[in-house]
């Protein structure tokens, strides 16, 4: 067990007066027990009783300063402890503080960097709408229409207002979650087919497409792959027939080979859609003109049938 603590500095205590009245039991006790061949007086024995003091309180000293000694040592530890623990929690506060900003700051809009020696183009053409550009950062099939004259004319209608109800969804972009106007993020209602294109149309879209492409980071070989394809389609020698439809017959074929080839990407069978297939855009051809001859012979039939009434 360990012993009690001293709360009393022993150097402060003062020794008794021994030879007093008040320490005559004691001094007769050991006068009275002293051996018979070595007697003690009164005077002796008032020694015996200071020394015995002396003794204790040099004990009791040496405890006392060792207490000190141990006591000085704990509150240094706990100051330099307190010190570390007071470093820690404002090193704490600190990155929890950066960490606030630098959440704030990421919350901020971004703008971006900008060339001095630019300048605005001379002209500012209309632009295709959000939901055709999310077709593509998605990697999907969109209509060609989008990128039409026709098209990029609706989406800056949708953008306006114009045409744009009230309703609004909830758009993520990125880690920030935004209201966005329903109208400017689904299909138009106004899409034409790529089949139904006009071949001006095609030439005009086309050109949007490959540039939206790009700028919906699409792999360079795929870009590649479309741009031919394009290029393929516009300068494709049945153009160059009697054919009157040889150009009708070339956008149902580029909206028959687009839609298929998505889809077969999307099963991971892509092909090279830069190769066009003369088989088949015969095959298309023929439906076209077989299409075509039943269209003129009822168009004949009605004909006929007003004359004989």
């Amino acid at each position: 067990m360990a012993a009690p603590r001293l709360t009393l500095d022993p150097a402060l205590e003062s020794c008794s007066d021994h030879t007093s009245a008040s320490f005559q039991t004691l001094r007769d006790l050991i006068v009275a027990g002293a051996p018979a061949g070595a007697p003690l007086t009164a005077a002796d024995a008032a020694t015996q009783l200071s020394d015995a003091w002396n003794k204790d309180r040099d004990t009791r000293q040496v405890i006392w300063d060792a207490q000190v000694q141990a006591d000085a040592a704990q509150a240094a530890a706990d100051a330099t402890a307190a010190a570390a623990q007071a470093d820690a929690d404002h090193l704490a506060a600190d990155a929890a503080a950066a960490t606030e900003l630098a959440a704030l700051e990421a919350k901020k809009p971004k703008i971006g960097a900008f060339d001095a020696t630019l300048t605005i183009p001379n002209f500012l053409g209309p632009c295709a709408s959000n939901f055709a550009k999310k077709k593509l950062e998605d990697k999907e099939y969109i209509e060609l229409w989008y990128f039409t004259k026709e098209g990029c004319l609706d989406a800056e209608a949708l953008r306006g207002g114009v045409e744009a109800d009230e309703s609004f969804g909830i758009t993520q972009i990125g880690s920030t979650l935004s209201l966005k106007p329903l109208t400017a993020y689904k299909a138009s209602r106004k899409v034409v087919p790529g089949e139904e294109l006009s071949w001006a149309q095609l030439s005009i879209a086309k050109t949007g497409f490959l540039t939206a492409i790009e700028a919906a980071t699409w792999p360079t070989d795929h870009r590649t792959a479309m741009a031919t394809f394009f290029y393929r389609i516009e300068n494709h020698s049945s153009r160059m027939n009697h054919d009157d439809y040889a150009e009708n017959i070339l956008v149902i074929y580029q909206a028959r080979a687009r839609r298929y080839w998505h889809d077969m990407l999307a099963q991971g069978k892509g092909f090279n859609i830069a190769l066009i297939n003369d088989k088949l855009l015969e095959q298309i051809s023929n439906e076209f003109h077989n299409k075509l001859r039943k269209t003129k012979y009822r168009m004949v039939r009605v004909f006929i049938y007003v004359l004989c009434r």
